[in-house]
């Protein structure tokens, strides 16, 4: 058995016919013989290019309204026979079945249906059955057959036509198999992620194509590949933003930037007070080091960046506004990585078109719920939990002192503040004179929440214009254990605390606040973040 094989019989059936004209001239100008159905084969005919149809091959016309075309022993006979197989080849003489050696195929466009927010029965139609059939079938008989799965291989296969005069090698034909697999699974994956409904004990399937190499991962002796999912959600997702300039985005700035993005946009949902609201965040190593919202794109900016202005040096930034040239010349002289916008001005670009090394990405608000799920990795496995979405509703006094409804609407802002932390958790917040909110203190990452305290309550905040922590709010992303804790803040004047409850010993520190006059409430809703 040689190496090489010359086509001689292609069956086509394909959904996008984008491309396919030169592959179809060509496989004429070659000798080589063409079956089709359907609109490819009437998109052969506008060619002017002969084409035997499968229902005169196969004495059975298209049926079902399509639904059945391909499905029969004379396609799949001519596809599976294994050419050395002295009994295939005797079958296929007995029962006169074409040997097929080129299958071209393009399915129909099932995730780009569900994307699009069709009624189900749409979506049902566009599950291919004989496509994705033939698709296996060739790619099992690599041997003596030649796949090509998808749109995305057709100019691959015009390449090899024209430089080889339709021949191919082993290798050729296994590696179009390995291309069809990959379509095939990712297709079947796709349709069984539309109909998963996450029953307890279920099943997960993940399916990345079309990866982007990143110059590196989170160090620079890492590789780092990125991924999208198809059909992640119904709203606006960071991996979809438009990119304006700067230099390639890298493993830690996506980490960065989604963190920046996702805190802006539930600031901006967090707060209900203020109209014509802006929220700005701004991120360092995926902890937010500033964030504020207040009725001004500039406000929210300078107040976000007062939050921690030395680690603000090098950070992401996202807005819920559009960039104005007033907040571009705002950065003359500062230095950041990426700013992310639902959009920039003409003027503004003007003026950030100057540093060439900035990232300006575009994309809207998130939603405040998308039902994502997070995936993470872990040695032999992987973790899937939802997305940690919402805003917390449920704010019970516990408290001889209570909140006012001022104090309640910084509370919840500062829940939100606190939950894009690293756990263990502490965020302060407060109101300016304009009514603005922002984060006026962030402890973070420490193992024991009161050390994550003490760190947050530094002697830089008696230098902050306008902060006092006795008109402050303070918010952990899970209960105190301990007394411990509140005696700390009420050594720094903390007259106001936000935390999820649920400690056996919330009553030591409900009654540790009470002898203080500090006013407490609970959520009912930790936020840990690892």
């Amino acid at each position: 058995m040689t190496d090489i094989k010359k086509i001689k019989t292609a069956l086509i059936s394909v959904y996008h016919k984008n491309n396919l004209e030169g592959i179809v001239n060509r496989l004429h100008l070659l000798g080589v013989q063409l079956i089709s159905t359907g609109g490819t084969k009437s998109f052969i005919e506008s060619l002017g290019v002969p084409v035997t149809s499968v229902e005169s091959l196969t004495g059975y016309p298209s049926i079902l309204g399509g639904r059945v075309k391909t499905l029969h022993p004379k396609i799949f006979g001519g596809i599976l026979s294994r050419r050395e197989n002295s009994d295939d080849l005797s079958q296929l003489s007995e029962y006169q079945i074409p040997e097929i050696d080129l299958v071209i195929v393009d399915l129909y466009p099932f995730e780009s249906t569900v994307s699009s927010g069709a009624p189900e029965q749409e979506i049902i139609e566009k599950i291919d059955i004989g496509g994705i059939t033939l698709i296996r079938a060739a790619a099992k008989n690599f041997k003596d057959v030649v796949i090509v799965p998808s749109q995305n291989e057709y100019l691959k296969l015009l390449d090899i036509l024209e430089k080889q005069e339709g021949q191919f090698s082993l290798e050729e034909r296994k590696w179009f198999a390995g291309k069809a697999f990959s379509v095939s699974s990712h297709y079947d994956a796709a349709i069984f992620n539309y109909f998963n409904q996450h029953e307890e004990g279920g099943c997960e399937r993940v399916s990345l194509n079309h990866g982007q190499v990143l110059r590196y991962g989170e160090n620079p002796h890492q590789q780092a590949v990125f991924y999208r999912f198809a059909n992640a959600s119904s709203g606006a997702m960071l991996s979809d933003a438009q990119v304006l300039q700067g230099k390639a985005l890298s493993y830690n700035n996506m980490l960065d930037a989604d963190a920046a993005w996702k805190a802006a946009s539930d600031a901006f949902h967090s707060v209900q007070h203020i109209k014509n609201k802006v929220a700005v965040a701004v991120v360092k190593h995926l902890n937010p080091c500033g964030l504020a919202v207040t009725d001004s794109i500039v406000e929210s900016l300078e107040l976000a960046w007062a939050g921690d202005p030395i680690s603000a040096y090098g950070s992401i930034i996202c807005f819920t506004d559009t960039v104005t040239e007033e907040v571009a010349l705002w950065f003359d002289k500062k230095f950041v990585e990426i700013m992310i916008a639902p959009g920039f001005s003409e003027n503004a670009l003007a003026v950030l078109r100057k540093k060439k090394n900035l990232r300006l990405l575009v994309t809207p608000v998130k939603e405040e719920v998308t039902h994502e799920k997070l995936y993470r990795s872990i040695s032999g496995g992987m973790l899937i939990q939802d997305e940690d979405e919402g805003l917390d509703i449920q704010f019970e006094q516990v408290t001889e002192k209570g909140f006012d409804q001022e104090k309640a609407d910084l509370a919840k802002f500062g829940v939100t503040a606190c939950k894009y932390l690293k756990s263990n958790a502490i965020a302060m917040v407060t109101r300016n004179q304009n009514g603005g909110f922002w984060l006026t203190g962030a402890g973070m990452g420490q193992p024991n929440r009161l050390d994550s305290l003490r760190q947050l309550t530094m002697p830089r905040f008696h230098l902050k214009e306008g902060v006092r922590l006795d008109d402050s709010v303070l918010v952990s992303d899970a209960f105190f254990p301990f007394r411990d804790s509140i005696e700390a803040a009420n050594e720094y004047g903390v007259k106001y605390i936000v935390e999820p409850g649920g400690s056996i010993r919330d009553q030591e520190v409900i009654e540790a606040c009470n002898a203080f006059g500090i006013a407490m409430v609970f959520t009912g809703r930790r936020h840990f973040k690892h």
